[in-house]
């Protein structure tokens, strides 16, 4: 199985990954934000969540959080396939938090998490490279006058089709039966501008994104894409805000044998509104198209809307949310794939010395445009209970489970997913 691009080797396209976002950083500014609603409050926020982040290295002015944990893992469906195999899987992985307060907010600050799966039965799914957690981050803050800049890179290397692989309310998947590795890497650079006017705040946002395919039969997936993105909000006191927003990208794929090029809009009104008993309500939709390069199909370009709510509870002793909306994604094996999705989850911070943490989710999906046609529905869940031996030593225990149903032949599956984890934080 080939696991490089055009003979580009994973250590010099991670090391082009990391140095762009150091140069967007320039010298920083000495600035303070002005008195401003959202820009003073934003500013506070960050100020008062740097001085409670625990660190437990210093380098000069540089605070570091170093951590490490191994996971042994046990699946009854290695492959997502109709047809299961089990197998055995350890995972060992060391993360870094840096966190440079170049001034007393304009900070610059690194996670990194660094990791390898070893399969016990089935080495075909070994890396022969160390795998990158996709919340690898670079991020620049920096504070001018009425003006929030965030400069950032964001990159990852996985092999797993899954972009959270246990825990968490983030449902997105690869939609990619019978394989155990689809190898890629992902790196994102970009920069985010808020704008406070007082009761009007004003994002913009660009992000250049190189999406990667390792897996020879998935080359067809490289793409470069750019994302722009915008926000209008303006505030009806201090507890609502309503406002419009958009996003439009284009997308070039590096061979047009699956997949097309395309440009894509959508955009509308949004709210969002503090309730009694530390509730967070947001809803949105609009207007959603795209159009493709390509005039072989008639099926690729749709008019049609999105739609999102959510609302979320933040408990002395527990936070849940939950998530409910309708939009369309680029597709895997057709140009574009519609999804309605409900998705639920819980956590704890500490229930009688435990972390609790459970989610719930079910996209009701097809993908279409193109040669290749499909409507399923995707089922995810998963459970996590973790116990603090001591300050810097804990474990988890994890169940996920995911479960496919399709109206095409050998493309359902189920599979079931126990882990466990001991973690170490210095």
């Amino acid at each position: 199985m080939s696991r490089t691009v055009q003979g580009r080797g994973k250590a010099g396209k991670l090391l082009a990954v990391v140095i762009p976002a150091w140069i967007l950083s320039g010298e920083p500014s000495e600035a303070q934000p002005q008195d401003s609603l959202a820009g003073e409050a934003t500013a506070q926020a960050l100020k008062r969540a740097i001085e409670a982040e625990q660190d437990s290295l210093h380098l000069g002015p540089l605070r570091l959080q170093v951590g490490a944990s191994v996971a042994a893992s046990y699946t009854d469906n290695v492959f997502y396939s109709h047809n299961q195999k089990e197998d055995f899987l350890i995972n060992p992985e060391i993360t870094l938090g840096a966190l440079w307060p170049i001034s007393e907010l304009n900070t610059m600050r690194l996670s990194l998490g660094l990791g390898y799966e070893w399969y016990l039965k089935n080495h075909v799914l070994n890396s022969d490279a160390p795998l990158v957690n996709p919340g690898s981050e670079l991020e620049f803050n920096l504070f001018v006058g009425d003006f929030r800049i965030r400069p950032h890179e964001r990159f990852s290397y996985q092999e797993s089709l899954f972009f959270n692989s246990l825990f968490g309310d983030n449902a997105r998947f690869y939609n990619l039966n019978d394989i155990g590795t689809f190898a890629r890497l992902d790196n994102q650079v970009g920069v985010d501008i808020d704008w406070d006017l007082n009761k009007v705040v004003l994002t913009i946002g660009y992000n250049h994104e190189d999406f990667d395919s390792y897996t020879a039969a998935f080359d067809y997936l490289s793409r470069a894409s750019e994302w722009f993105t915008g926000s209008a909000s303006y505030s009806l006191g201090d507890k609502a805000r309503v406002g419009l927003e958009g996003e439009a990208s284009l997308h070039h794929y590096a061979s047009e044998t699956i997949l097309n090029n395309n440009w894509r809009e959508r955009g509308g009104p949004y709210a969002e509104a503090d309730l009694p008993g530390n509730i967070n309500l947001r809803g949105g939709g609009g207007f959603d198209t795209a159009q493709y390069d390509s005039s072989a199909q008639d099926n690729n370009n749709f008019q049609a809307y999105y739609a999102y709510a959510r609302i979320r509870q933040d408990l002395r002793v527990f936070s849940h949310s939950l998530r409910a909306g309708h939009e369309y994604l680029l597709g895997e094996n057709a140009n574009n794939m519609r999804t309605t999705y409900v998705r639920y989850s819980i956590n704890s911070p500490m229930v009688a010395h435990l972390e609790l943490e459970g989610n719930l989710s079910v996209n009701f999906a097809e993908e279409f445009g193109g040669a290749f046609d499909e409507k399923f529905t995707y089922y995810g869940a998963g459970l996590r209970v973790g116990y603090p031996f001591h300050k810097h030593l804990s474990a988890d225990l994890g169940y996920e489970f995911r479960l496919k149903e399709s109206d095409l032949p050998l493309r359902d599956f189920d599979r079931n997913r126990v882990t466990i984890q001991l973690i170490y934080t210095f």
